[in-house]
C-alpha cells in the first residue's frame, strides 16, 4: 500500500515538473525569447520651487500666484512673495 502511495506521489512532482517545463517553453517560443515585456516609462514631471518657502513641489500640484509664481500651499500663497 505505501509503494501505492509513494508511486502516486512520484507521479504527481513529475508531472507538476512536466507542466512548468512546457509553459516555461511555450512562453519563450511565443515571446520569440523576449522574456518579459519591458514596463511601461513613468511619466516624467517637472519640479517647481515655492516662491515663498523654497520648497520644490511637481508642478501640476503647485499653486499658481501672479506670473511665473508658484506655491506649495495655501499658507505660502497667502503671505505672498518672500
Amino acid at each position: 500500500m505505501s509503494r501505492l502511495i509513494l508511486l502516486g506521489l512520484l507521479l504527481l512532482i513529475l508531472r507538476m515538473a512536466w507542466k512548468g517545463f512546457t509553459f516555461q517553453l511555450k512562453s519563450a517560443v511565443l515571446d520569440g525569447g523576449r522574456g518579459r515585456p519591458a514596463p511601461p516609462a513613468a511619466a516624467v514631471e517637472t519640479l517647481v520651487r515655492c516662491t515663498r518657502c523654497g520648497t520644490h513641489v511637481v508642478a501640476s500640484r503647485a499653486l499658481k500666484g501672479v506670473g511665473e509664481e508658484a506655491f506649495c500651499s495655501e499658507e505660502c500663497r497667502a503671505r505672498g512673495a518672500a
